[in-house]
């Protein structure tokens, strides 16, 4: 579990500490602040191939304009400030702490490095382990070199939920991943705070010929969810935005078993109402299949249901709110008792 959190030079944040972190921990703050970035900066540090973790990032941001861009002209935008160190400059680092130092032997550091004949490239290391990528090769080239290291190549543990949801063929892939096992009845009882007659989940292929427009957008052999209600077939994307979100939320966490849960603006097509019920499901499954949880709000529906489940995990749980002033961010961490002081705070009713 990571008990600890430290970003330096990476994104909006120059430097950023979080000193304790448990096993579901929720970040506020107002939009643009860095919530997101704090959740990528976790992404890439609990990833076990880090290569193509950040590759993943920056075409989700779609920060790249072609494949054929060089490898520094797409990869200075992780820096802070956009801008690629010089060679021997301090570049990100992410880790853990021990006290106020930061554990060397936990470290992750990307940065730009050069050999004898001047060719500069990335240079990605934890501890003694090091990859190197020619700045001066395209984008392409950095994704096919990420796959060469043969001992990343086994199932992940870390699942990230973006704001916006996650498409259907990774949909379908979370669902078969789990075929046959109880995880697929911890789903289902989830959905049914939103729809109780439900009482089953399947995955088919689209139906292409059904609607053109749809299908234009489709590959064949994509699937898509669909419910079972009250004997009925009732495709997920006409339920409304609340129980999709539950079903990418949760079928996520129960494919991070002994992992990592990210999960991006908690709150997005979640109602008020069910907010609370959904925050029991995750700390009982963060329990159950030992997933340490990450997600972000800037609401405070979501925190005070939030602080329904901490109240009687106050162990389990952390809370903190990032602000960002005179050109520094800084972190405040949250005891349960200080819960209507967050409510306070300029946060978002949803």
């Amino acid at each position: 579990m990571c008990d600890s959190f430290i970003i330096q030079n990476f994104r909006t944040f120059k430097e950023i500490k979080i000193s304790k972190l448990a096993k579901v921990n929720l970040f506020l703050g107002k939009n643009s602040v860095g919530k997101t970035a704090l959740l990528e900066a976790f992404y890439i540090y609990l990833h076990e191939n880090k290569t193509e973790a950040i590759y993943e990032l920056l075409l989700k941001k779609e920060e790249h304009l072609s494949s054929e861009e060089d490898l520094a002209s797409v990869i200075k935008h992780l820096f802070y400030g956009h801008k690629l160190p010089l060679p021997k400059e301090n570049g990100i680092v992410f880790s853990t702490l021990k006290g106020a130092k930061v554990v060397a032997s936990k470290s992750v550091t990307i940065k730009t490095d050069s050999n004898k004949d001047f060719d500069e490239f990335l240079m990605i290391s934890k501890g003694a382990k090091k990859q190197e990528y020619p700045l001066a090769r395209d984008f392409r080239d950095f994704y096919r070199r990420s796959r060469m290291f043969e001992e990343y190549n086994h199932e992940s543990n870390l699942r990230f939920v973006y704001s916006m949801g996650i498409d259907d063929a990774h949909i379908a892939e979370l669902w078969d991943n789990i075929a046959f096992e109880s995880k697929q009845d911890s789903v289902i009882k989830a959905l049914k705070i939103v729809e109780k007659e439900l009482s089953d989940v399947a995955f088919v292929e689209a139906k292409h010929h059904v609607a053109f427009i749809e299908a234009r957008h489709r590959r064949r052999g994509d699937r898509v969810a669909i419910a079972k209600i009250s004997g009925e077939k009732v495709p997920f994307k006409s339920m409304g935005d609340g129980i999709n979100r539950i079903l990418h939320i949760i079928l996520s966490m129960v494919n991070a078993q002994d992992g990592y849960l990210l999960i991006d603006e908690f709150e997005n097509g979640l109602h008020y109402s069910v907010q609370e019920q959904v925050w029991k499901v995750i700390f009982s499954l963060a329990k159950s299949l030992n997933v340490q949880v990450f997600a972000t709000t800037h609401s405070s529906d979501c925190i005070k249901a939030f602080g329904s489940q901490w109240e009687n995990n106050e162990e389990s749980a952390t809370m903190h709110r990032i602000d960002y002033k005179d050109e520094q961010h800084s972190v405040m961490s949250y005891e349960f008792s200080d819960l209507n002081d967050a409510l306070s705070t300029n946060t978002e009713v949803r």
